[in-house]
């Protein structure tokens, strides 16, 4: 049966169709507004007229022509007034399908629907707005296809309130939220209390001994007490935001596999629904940020053709305990088999990127010490850094084991990427003149539409690995 899209529709196309006018319009609005009623001249009424009336009845038109049809097979859909365009999508070409509601949207019993077919994260291939009983049975049909796997029954996963909770201590919410609160906390505690205006000091004072000669021990514990306590109520107010936020975004996060179909289930005011075919997953990032690993939490994330994911960072698993990584996935997902890469890097790789920066610091401090003692200050930062470049080429890893390319990569955070061999469309290797004299290379793989090309390249290695890699990727058939 030939169906019509649902007439909330007229809505988005009017919209479509005046978002550039908009600022014209607003300007025609405030000039009316502050001349008064009836000070415009006729035409422009006249022509704001025809122009409303040609966008609605253009839109309910369009509304109107653009009809889809679902079948056993395949997707239908015809669109356009005077250039008529018929598209059918056949059901076993869809390899990801993603369904949206908002709260407006449940209130109509109605959904968003995309399809995706392409090899790539573009645009969906068909946008429908239709029921949810047509959505859910758009669903049905496409997994009834994909549902040919050797593991018939459903296998899922429920990520839990208190591993969301986990999650919001490292999200960027948190961290890009914490100057914000900062500044807001400050500028509201200036306007409850008022001070008088206290006279400009240069930067430079605070390095003049006048400075402080004239403060006691007991005045800087004091400040020092007001400054943690002051940065504690920043840093508990955004946790509490970030709390809300993160409960918000992934509140009943359901994963579960269905045959080679994988679907996602999330959403709290507006709930989303994707199905992913496991085929299309090119490779699993487990990432482990600062905080969640220091209480064994990471994120589970993907690559996978035509989807483009939540907030686009490809979310598979939100939040999980380290621990269960090897379980859960090896039920969901056993084509990946998690192991710990063991290789290093080339011991030169170290000093190769070390001295570059060590040096530019070691130049700073000498310049600096021109000006001031001061700058010498700058020694535990220098010591600081080298610590962090050291603990980042020793806890970089990476390993080839049979179909999977491993590596981990070491920092604040912690990425370790399983990368199918077969989603590798090629191997590039690079050499710099500064690698050239320590005698290593760059090494990157590339996949189709990466979510971050820096997770897949790896620095420090040498010819004779590179040459066992590409032997590695060459030998697709075993």
């Amino acid at each position: 049966m030939i169906k019509r899209h649902h007439p909330i529709t007229v809505i988005y196309k009017i919209y479509s169709q005046i978002r550039y006018s908009i600022i014209p319009l607003t300007a025609f609005l405030y000039n009316e507004i502050r001349a008064g009623t009836g000070q415009q001249p006729d035409w422009v009424y006249i022509a704001a007229t025809v122009y409303g009336i040609v966008t609605g009845g253009w839109s309910i038109l369009s509304w109107y022509r653009e009809t889809y049809q679902l079948d056993s097979k395949a997707l239908h859909t015809t669109k356009g007034v005077f250039t008529v365009t018929q598209r059918t999508i056949p059901l076993m070409k869809i390899n990801n399908l993603k369904i949206e509601q908002s709260w407006i949207y449940r209130l109509l019993g109605i959904a968003n629907v995309e399809l995706q077919t392409s090899d790539s994260n573009d645009d969906a291939d068909a946008r429908l707005i239709t029921s949810r009983k047509t959505a859910d049975l758009l669903k049905k049909s496409i997994g009834q296809i994909e549902n040919r796997s050797a593991i018939p029954e459903s296998k899922d996963h429920h990520v839990t309130r208190k591993e969301i909770i986990m999650l919001s201590m490292s999200s960027n919410t948190f961290w890009l939220g914490l100057p914000v609160t900062i500044a807001v906390i400050q500028h509201l505690w200036s306007w409850l209390f008022p001070t008088p205006e206290e006279e400009q000091v240069s930067f430079m004072e605070l390095f003049k001994k006048e400075t402080w000669s004239g403060i006691t021990l007991d005045d800087s514990i004091k400040v020092t007490l007001y400054l943690a306590a002051f940065l504690g109520i920043c840093v508990m107010v955004t946790w509490l935001f970030s709390i809300g936020m993160a409960q918000f975004r992934y509140k009943g996060w359901h994963l579960s596999r269905a045959g080679d179909v994988i679907s996602i289930h999330h959403g709290w005011v507006e709930r989303r629904s994707v199905q992913i075919q496991v085929k299309r997953i090119q490779s699993l990032r487990i990432k482990e940020l600062m905080f969640g690993r220091l209480y064994g939490y990471a994120s589970v994330c993907m690559d996978c053709v035509g989807y483009s994911g939540e907030r686009r960072v490809k979310l598979l698993i939100p939040s999980i305990r380290t621990s269960e990584l090897v379980e859960v996935l090896g039920r969901l997902l056993p084509e990946f088999q998690l192991q710990t890469p063991e290789r290093a890097l080339h011991r030169s790789a170290k000093f190769a990127t070390e001295i570059p920066i060590i040096s530019l610091l070691v130049f700073g401090i000498l310049v600096g010490c021109y000006f001031t003692l001061w700058s010498l200050t700058i020694i535990p930062v220098l010591y600081i850094v080298y610590k962090y470049m050291k603990y980042v080429y020793v806890k970089t890893k990476w390993e080839i084991a049979a179909n999977l390319f491993i590596l981990r990569k070491a920092g604040f955070n912690q990425t370790t990427v399983y990368l199918l061999r077969e989603s590798i469309e090629s191997i590039s290797i690079r050499q710099s003149w500064w690698q050239r004299l320590f005698r290593i290379y760059q090494l990157e793989m590339e996949i189709d539409s990466p979510a971050n090309v820096w997770e897949y390249r790896m620095s420090g290695i040498t010819k004779q690995d590179c040459n066992e890699i590409l032997g590695w990727y060459k030998n697709k058939s075993h």
